[in-house]
């Protein structure tokens, strides 16, 4: 019997599974850098009334929302693509050049 090609819905699943592992793997093993780092910047917290357990916590968010962020976006990028090559077999990405300047580009030129 042949197997049924995967539909855009099951693609977008699988990519948010692939995804959420490797965020979990980034925030762990940045997690585990950070209890061998310098932490001489808690004194600047604890002198603005920061406990050194409460700086351990927001560095560790901190760190965990920049993964965060940086996957949540490129799981959007990656799905929309999937939606539209399933819509638009033909469709692509299209790389254009960076425009440097005060003004946006005239496009019509």
């Amino acid at each position: 019997m042949e197997e049924q090609p995967n539909t855009c819905e099951q693609k977008i699943q699988e990519l948010a599974i692939q995804y959420a592992k490797r965020l979990e793997e980034s925030i762990q093993g940045r997690s585990d850098e950070m209890k061998a780092d310098d932490t001489a910047h808690f004194l600047i917290y604890q002198v603005l009334g920061v406990s050194k357990e409460e700086g351990e916590k927001i560095d560790l968010y901190q760190n965990s929302g920049r993964f965060l962020y940086n996957n949540a976006g490129s799981f959007l990028e990656k799905a929309t693509k999937l939606c539209f090559q399933s819509r638009f077999p033909e469709s692509g990405s299209i790389k254009t050049s960076q425009h440097k300047g005060n003004h946006p580009k005239d496009l019509r030129d």
